[in-house]
């Protein structure tokens, strides 16, 4: 009885080894194939206010302290996907850069232009190239855009 409950107590950690490895394999594919996000964003919640600069289209930095607007300004973090193994054309210089202020705590920057995030002092190659800019623009700068 007791070999018998050994035996199953051994599957039942086998099985949940074969789980935790195609987990780890399935989220490096994930990776490197839609990027890797950018980590330490902060919440929505924890933002008192933002500072959006597009100096391209606007020489006026915009002071965001709408809900739903830091919300969305957040969020934009997640088109900033990075890839792992490209490296960043160090000539290249940011079009945006958005500041999160969070009360007694210090100011989260990230900027970025069409192929380039700078994140926490290094450039990484934008995954999906284009995005982040049009989105920030049509949110934040429509109003500011040159009519084409």
């Amino acid at each position: 009885m007791v070999q018998k409950k050994n035996n199953y107590l051994t599957s039942i950690i086998h099985f949940l080894i074969q789980v935790g490895v195609v987990a780890v394999f399935l989220m490096g594919v994930s990776i490197f194939h839609g990027g890797m996000y950018l980590i330490g964003v902060p919440k929505a919640e924890e933002v008192q206010y933002v500072v959006v600069s597009y100096p391209e289209v606007t020489d006026e930095e915009k002071k965001i302290t709408d809900r739903e607007q830091i919300r969305l300004a957040v969020q934009l973090t997640g088109f900033l996907r990075y890839s792992l193994l490209e490296e960043a054309d160090r000539g290249e210089s940011p079009m945006i850069t958005i500041t999160y202020y969070r009360e007694n705590q210090p100011a989260i920057t990230v900027s970025a232009n069409r192929n380039t995030v700078w994140w926490k002092g290094k450039s990484h190659v934008i995954k999906d190239p284009d995005m982040f800019v049009n989105l920030t623009e049509g949110i934040f700068f429509l109003e500011d855009l040159p009519e084409s």
